[in-house]
């Protein structure tokens, strides 16, 4: 009788640990898919942040030189956010008068515009018939070009500019064609740098 018990005692104990186990068991499988969703929000990037990763990429294989993988996207990209800083001026009478005499000194002096192009942000394509070309600082070409006085719309051209206390883009189209060249620079610590270049030398 004694040995019954016994056995009815063990048997009791293992059905409720079985049971245990199984309402542990349940437990987690319920859990499990809010996990993944958590999981999954957690992975999930926005289109604005892969779009990021991408052109970082695009630049880093840009900045080795490696052209033929060069992705236009980067420079129109670029364009595009200085765009956005103002609506599009013509009027020269709107430059900014730091940004002018800047300008000036950029165009006649080969040292002070080399010193004053951000080479480590660059970007600076030539774009030719059958070749495209990135410049760097290495075989950075000094250009005398006053890109200023070229500024205005005429039958045949629309030179505009965009500007903001930091920012000065300029773009240069011939109308029947499209855009020719466009320049973007950032003011950094108070100082003007070059850190766009296009041209179209089709």
């Amino acid at each position: 009788m004694q040995r019954y018990n016994l056995d009815s005692t063990r048997i009791l104990k293992l059905t409720f640990l079985l049971l245990l186990i199984i309402s542990c068991k349940q437990k987690k499988e319920e859990i499990k898919p809010e996990l993944k969703i958590e999981n999954q929000k957690s992975e999930i990037v926005t289109e604005e942040e892969q779009m990021k990763i991408v052109m970082d990429s695009i630049y880093e294989i840009y900045k080795k030189g490696k052209v033929e993988n060069f992705d236009w996207d980067l420079v129109f990209n670029k364009a595009d956010e200085y765009r956005k800083v103002s609506e599009t001026y013509s009027d020269k009478e709107l430059i900014p008068k730091d940004f002018l005499e800047f300008s000036q000194k950029f165009i006649s002096d080969s040292e002070f515009q080399k010193a004053h192009i951000d080479f480590e942000n660059l970007i600076a394509v030539v774009g030719a018939c059958e070749e495209t070309f990135v410049l760097k600082e290495d075989n950075w070409v000094i250009d005398d070009w006053d890109f200023i006085s070229e500024i205005g719309i005429d039958k045949e051209l629309e030179n505009t500019f965009h500007f903001s206390n930091n920012i000065f883009f300029s773009e240069y189209e011939l109308k029947e064609v499209g855009t020719l060249t466009m320049l973007g620079f950032e003011k950094i610590n108070g100082k003007w740098y070059l850190t766009l270049l296009f041209q179209n030398d089709c």
